[in-house]
């Protein structure tokens, strides 16, 4: 027995497959909050734009031609304080969702389904580390491979005129929100059914990448790579807050990188 498959099996000696939604309400509600999240998002941009430019969207509802709306949104969609405006309210009402899911579930604690126990120092300084390797490597692949930084990167921090809101949605609401989901609730969920640990891992970590379609292969192969580490050290420290602090790591060294660049 590995040391990933021992540890699992001692964080898990004390519970019960029953105490957690099975496959099927894992990926529902799962899939549930994802779009819920899609929806809030779009709901809150839809605000943003009628108050930042009223008119224009009351021109695009009425015109005759059928791209307008579509132009006018997507336009916004790159815009960097229209993405913090969405961002962070749709990711505080998607984490209350999954507690509610949780919550409905009436067997375990929110703290003892998520795993949100305070990490050992550690494991998570070691865990950290080998998020900046990662980093490291993905640059060091991507500068080899001769791959520019994505538009949608660029187009949002040169849109952006409230760099720390950027920062805050970014560096603080999608790391959140994400791992609650991504590694807390789905994780958690599929690793006790038929799919075990690994399927659960590769799951998790291919759901996590194909809601970045915003970005080019290289990127979304790189997030899926990114996501097997982020549920590798949550199951080897049983804390959320681990790949939470890794994933902000991620996020908020980007952002620097961008905004220096």
């Amino acid at each position: 027995m590995n040391n990933l498959e021992r540890n699992i099996k001692n964080e898990t000696k004390n519970t019960n497959n029953n105490d957690y939604w099975g496959f099927w309400g894992t990926s529902g509600f799962g899939l549930l909050v994802i779009i819920l999240f899609s929806a809030l998002q779009t709901l809150f941009l839809f605000g943003f734009i009628f108050i930042e430019d009223g008119n224009a969207l009351s021109k695009a509802f009425v015109s005759d031609s059928p791209n307008a709306l579509n132009n006018l949104v997507m336009q916004y969609s790159f815009d960097g304080d229209a993405i913090s405006i969405a961002e962070i309210p749709a990711a505080l009402i998607g984490i209350g969702f999954i507690i509610l899911f949780i919550i409905i579930r009436k067997q375990l604690t929110i703290r003892d389904y998520l795993g949100l126990h305070p990490p050992k120092i550690k494991p998570l300084l070691a865990f950290l580390g080998l998020m900046v390797i990662a980093m490291v490597a993905m640059e060091f692949a991507s500068a080899q491979l001769e791959i520019d930084t994505p538009e949608f990167m660029t187009r949002v921090y040169n849109s952006t005129e409230n760099i720390p809101l950027l920062w805050i949605a970014v560096g603080v609401a999608a790391p959140f929100f994400e791992e609650f989901l991504f590694r807390g609730f789905i994780l958690e969920g599929l690793r006790r059914t038929f799919m075990g640990s690994i399927g659960a891992i590769l799951i998790s970590s291919l759901a996590w990448a194909l809601i970045h379609m915003q970005y080019g292969p290289f990127e979304i192969i790189s997030i899926f790579l990114i996501g097997i580490l982020l549920a590798i050290a949550k199951l080897k420290t049983n804390s959320l807050y681990v790949p939470i602090a890794m994933h902000m790591l991620m996020n908020i060294t980007a952002s620097v990188g961008m905004a220096l660049g």
